[in-house]
């Protein structure tokens, strides 16, 4: 019979025994389960306890948490034994919405975010709503920006869209449903959205490229800043950036900016020390910045290539404006 090691994040230890709603039970191991706990020293302090409890193939390994978690146990799954089964619980919305769905797992290094990782999907996904009443609006908020993210990419993923169905979708009308804090519908929504981008192209050749929309920016934020700036304030700012860069219209990138509740300043960045993050993206060619060609793929060109100035230049305006506003 098959035995469970469940790998949960410290801060939901108390709610563990929701677990048993889905036949989940077994050996814990508690982590930080934060985004600096993507460590390598995290992976191979679950890879030594594994093989301390004798784990098997054909036992099962369960990640309870948020993205960071998930993220961290499934490259522990793709590479033990080269490959052991594993099941996630999300328990934040950025997990449910978008960490626990495509099978995308990794962990960080220093200055570089997910630099080493795979592709593996989990054999089972449980979702239980419970876990978003644990959570403040400011921790509900780096989910609901990847249910934006999604809602735009997939307004504009097919590359055969008429010039009517083109003036809709830049008027940004596709965005009307959306709510903050998120209904458990749109919820649905947005999931079964980046599945159906995932189930088309699983490895990353060409649509499921626009899912980068905003995090090339983003996570050169995130490691900018050491990981203390959420994953949704990040991604916010490298969606208005990489919009900018894109060549947006306008309307649409001010109906985009209206369904953001919060609105943080961009942070203040030093050029050369952002321009090296920046060019560490493993999505890059040449010392050129990749962007998720969102708007203008007509040709399955998924990815825009930008010098690495031009987009630094674009941050710092930014980072000038939220200083001096109307200056």
């Amino acid at each position: 019979m098959s035995r469970q090691v469940i790998v949960y994040a410290k801060c939901l230890k108390n709610h563990l025994s929701r677990l048993s709603r889905f036949g989940l039970e077994g050996t814990f191991f508690e982590i930080e389960g934060n985004e600096t706990n993507k460590s390598i020293e995290s992976y191979l302090k679950i890879i030594d306890f594994l093989i301390e409890k004798d784990f098997k193939k054909s036992d099962l390994l369960v990640a309870v948490g948020g993205g960071s978690v998930l993220d961290l146990v499934g490259f522990v799954a793709a590479t033990f034994m080269r490959g052991v089964e594993v099941a996630f619980v999300p328990t934040t919305l950025l997990a449910m919405v978008d960490a626990s769905i495509g099978g995308k797992n990794g962990i960080n290094r220093p200055w570089v975010k997910n630099i080493l990782g795979t592709t593996y999907l989990p054999k089972q996904t449980f979702l239980d709503m419970y876990f978003l009443s644990l959570m403040s609006p400011e921790e509900l908020y780096p989910g609901y920006v990847e249910m934006i993210k999604v809602a735009v990419i997939d307004a504009f993923c097919s590359i055969d869209q008429t010039e009517e169905r083109l003036k809709r979708q830049y008027s940004g009308s596709f965005l009307e449903d959306w709510e903050f804090p998120p209904s458990e519908k749109s919820i649905e929504r947005a999931r079964a959205l980046k599945q159906g981008i995932v189930g088309e192209d699983i490895q990353e050749k060409g649509l499921r490229k626009l899912l980068n929309f905003g995090h090339t920016v983003g996570h050169a934020l995130e490691a900018y800043l050491d990981f203390t700036m959420s994953h949704g304030e990040a991604v916010q700012h490298g969606m208005s950036v990489e919009m900018e860069l894109l060549e947006f219209p306008l309307v649409l990138r001010q109906k985009i900016a209206s369904y953001f509740p919060y609105k943080t300043p961009f942070p203040a960045i030093h050029r050369e020390n952002f321009l090296k993050i920046l060019l560490r993206d493993k999505k890059n060619a040449e010392n050129k910045i990749a962007l998720s060609n969102v708007l203008m793929h007509k040709h399955k060109e998924y990815i825009a290539y930008f010098d690495a100035e031009k987009v630094v230049n674009a941050c710092l305006k930014r980072a000038h404006d939220s200083l001096y506003p109307g200056a």
